[in-house]
């Protein structure tokens, strides 16, 4: 079986749980099994993630992906769609019936990874990986009083965090699921215009929850340059921004908005590469002069934290759960089935 998730040159934590659930939830001769495909965790529903991977002539079974970045795989028509992120992912490939939650959610049966603090009392914060370009929130988060996870890190140093935490404020999607997965309230925020806000309502409306992110200065004068850009180069290109007022637009429009951005090819989605030595040096030269900036930036983060918690009604969690568990049954009898 071939696993297709994306990975990340420098990681990235909503991907890299690929590789610590799919060995403990599917057994051996599933995962060994010819001419099979597994679409897992993360937005991978975009014919540029399948650049490369061979899928004419195999079987191949989506379970709990999503769709966000591109137009879909030109092969998808036939797959079989064991689970999808949410409710815009299930519209957006035509099976309805597939919207059961992301497959991040499985972790709830892998209690061992999450090691357990007697005492959870850690506030964390996790910032989307591309928002760590030009930015300083791990001193925001430290001038807070909180926990400044990289989403970056090996994912059982991020677990470990969240085993001593008792709420979870974040920018990054996967931060929220594996915090709401391990039933610790979370708050979402937003950063950068490179939020995808199709994908956490997508993940939101799966769970019958809302999004609504609470907005969070830049930390640097060079953050603040590089939104400006990007937001520009989006527009320019006919496309909206992210921003926290169009967090509530309905579930029609975005699907709308996503059929309409992605008629064309996109480009394939680069990793963010970690600067050389020197723009580095460059860098911390540069943000020697954002006291100002990192201060207001970590009031507001503070004040966010205090703000409303989300977490997702325990039944409802149970039962996209026990889909989940389901649609897992099915698959590993499919494979074996031949």
């Amino acid at each position: 079986m071939h696993i297709v998730y994306y990975k990340d040159a420098v990681g990235n934590f909503g991907d890299d749980l690929n590789e610590l659930i799919w060995p403990r939830v599917l057994p051996d001769d599933v995962r060994s099994a010819p001419d099979t495909v597994l679409v897992g965790i993360g937005s991978l529903l975009d014919e540029a993630r399948f650049r490369g991977v061979e899928t004419i002539g195999k079987r191949v079974f989506v379970m709990g992906s999503g769709a966000a970045y591109g137009r879909l795989p030109d092969d998808s028509a036939r797959w079989t769609y064991c689970a999808v992120r949410g409710p815009l992912t299930a519209s957006v490939v035509g099976q309805p019936s597939a919207a059961v939650t992301d497959s991040a959610a499985l972790l709830a049966n892998l209690p061992d990874l999450v090691p357990r603090s007697a005492r959870a009392d850690e506030i964390l914060f996790m910032p989307h990986h591309r928002t760590l370009v030009n930015s300083n929130w791990q001193a925001a988060a430290e001038r807070a009083g909180m926990t400044f996870v990289d989403p970056q890190w090996a994912p059982d140093r991020i677990l470990a965090c969240y085993g001593r935490a008792k709420l979870v404020v974040t920018e990054a999607m996967h931060g929220a699921i594996v915090a709401d997965t391990l039933r610790i309230p979370w708050i979402p925020v937003m950063i950068s215009p490179e939020v995808s806000i199709f994908k956490w309502r997508d993940w939101a409306g799966s769970l019958d929850l809302a999004y609504q992110p609470v907005p969070l200065p830049p930390t640097t004068r060079l953050e603040s340059f590089r939104y400006d850009r990007i937001s520009r180069l989006t527009q320019a290109g006919g496309r909206s921004v992210a921003r926290v007022d169009s967090a509530g637009a309905d579930d029609a429009a975005l699907i709308a908005e996503f059929q309409d951005r992605f008629r064309e090819e996109p480009a394939v989605i680069d990793a963010v590469k970690a600067p050389g030595a020197i723009k580095a040096l460059l860098k911390v030269a540069a943000t020697q002069f954002d006291g100002r900036r990192l201060a207001t930036a970590s009031r507001a983060l503070k004040a966010a934290a205090a703000g409303q918690s989300y977490l997702s009604d325990d039944g409802i969690f149970a039962d996209r759960l026990g889909r989940l568990d389901h649609a897992v049954a099915g698959l590993i009898a499919d494979v074996r089935a031949g």
